[in-house]
């Protein structure tokens, strides 16, 4: 998961030392924030190879975006973005492609941010005749800022380009005492979250999982196994959470803006609502470009005349490839199939309800005290249970 760094030391002390540097409304402030972003990146670099790769990777589809559009060329964007998508894949090292397909892998190393680099490229392309029409900013050197952005290099959150543009340009106003101290008192439980909580979490979940095989029972080993999920969906939370903390605070004190990626996820009572409260930006993101087309897609096709299958299957393949996304092994796959499968089934039986009881039986349903408090303790213990397969071998347990 997480640990803050690129070299962890240099990366805290950038964050300290930013917003003495960037918190003015001069016309340089732009490259102050271009040299920053440009440092921290190359100091995560091992090696010239992977500093010539990464600055292809993030050279070229600005572009081929930027020509396509002069020389009106149609049909680009889907080209391009699959070719990123396989470059990605090969960088990311997804070996169930690549060795099947006895593909060999030239680099050894991954880029850092690569993933977060990806979704915003591919908002940057999607959007960019919006944002020409819309007379944003659209410059090579902002295209740069936003996307090595060092707040959000790391693990997001996932900003657009358009929202990060009209951010940076607008009016820095001075903070208050009240304001810093606030800003400060976050990032601090964010160093709290990450060095002492998330810590003590993962200590406990690593230490239940490898006595796992120790357990010679259905029941034992299934107890085990929930008491290991429990500390590791504390140690996911805690982590990322803590992270987010952290940069939102520290760009905050530097006059910049990040949206927030968690609202209290597991008070969620469905995975749905789940969705909605954790990773949002996330969320978003695989609503607008994967959801969102691939159900229109189906609208208008195999399931035109059945909506509610269309959603479902749109919903399932969204969160199966947001698992693959997450990671390169079947783990991966599993959690999101996973995840596919909870918020269809909260879908679904949302909708059913919607259909077969009146709407005052709805709403009290859905404020009934008794019905949260069950359906918080189903989709806590759900998502626990399927977030054990992020960054453990839960399917080595099963050879």
């Amino acid at each position: 998961m997480i640990t803050l760094s690129t070299d962890s030391v240099f990366y805290i002390a950038v964050l300290l030392f930013a917003p003495l540097l960037l918190r003015n409304n001069s016309r340089i402030r732009r490259y102050i924030f271009l040299v920053m972003n440009l440092t921290v990146f190359t100091v995560s670099m091992k090696e010239p190879a992977q500093f010539v790769v990464a600055a292809l990777w993030l050279l070229l589809p600005y572009l081929v975006t930027v020509a396509a559009d002069k020389k009106g060329i149609k049909r680009w964007k889907g080209a391009t973005i699959t070719v990123m998508v396989a470059c990605f894949a090969y960088l990311m090292h997804y070996d169930a492609v690549f060795n099947t397909l006895h593909i060999p892998y030239v680099f050894p190393w991954r880029i850092l941010g690569l993933s977060y680099f990806l979704f915003r490229q591919i908002d940057f392309i999607m959007q960019y005749e919006y944002l020409k029409e819309t007379g944003t900013r659209l410059t090579f050197l902002d295209y740069i800022n936003h996307l090595l952005n060092f707040y959000t290099l790391l693990a997001g959150p996932i900003l657009r380009y358009e929202v990060f543009v009209v951010d940076f340009y607008s009016e820095v106003k001075p903070l208050t005492k009240q304001e810093i101290f606030a800003h400060l008192n976050r990032a601090l439980n964010g160093y709290l979250k990450i060095y002492a909580a998330s810590a003590i979490a993962g200590y406990h979940a690593s230490a239940w999982f490898n006595g796992l095989k120790n357990h010679s029972g259905v029941i034992t080993t299934a107890g085990a196994f929930f008491v290991f999920a429990f500390f590791n969906c504390w140690y996911i939370y805690f982590n990322f959470s803590g992270y987010c903390d952290i940069v939102n605070s520290f760009a905050s004190l530097a006059g910049l803006t990040l949206h927030e990626n968690f609202n209290r996820p597991y008070l969620a009572a469905s995975v749905a609502e789940f969705w909605n409260r954790h990773h949002i930006t996330l969320s978003e993101w695989i609503r607008d470009y994967l959801y969102s087309p691939m159900f229109k897609a189906l609208l208008t096709g195999p399931c035109a005349k059945n909506a509610a299958l269309g959603q479902y299957i749109a919903l399932f393949l969204t969160f199966t490839i947001a698992g693959i996304w997450h990671g390169t092994d079947a783990n991966y796959l599993t959690y999101g199939l996973f995840q596919g499968l909870g918020i269809v089934v909260a879908t679904s039986f949302k909708s059913w309800r919607k259909k077969h009881w009146p709407k005052e039986k709805n709403k009290a349903w859905e404020k009934d005290i008794r019905v949260l408090t069950l359906g918080r303790i189903i989709t806590w213990s759900y998502i626990s249970l399927t977030f054990s397969f992020v960054g453990y071998d839960v399917l080595g347990l099963l050879k």
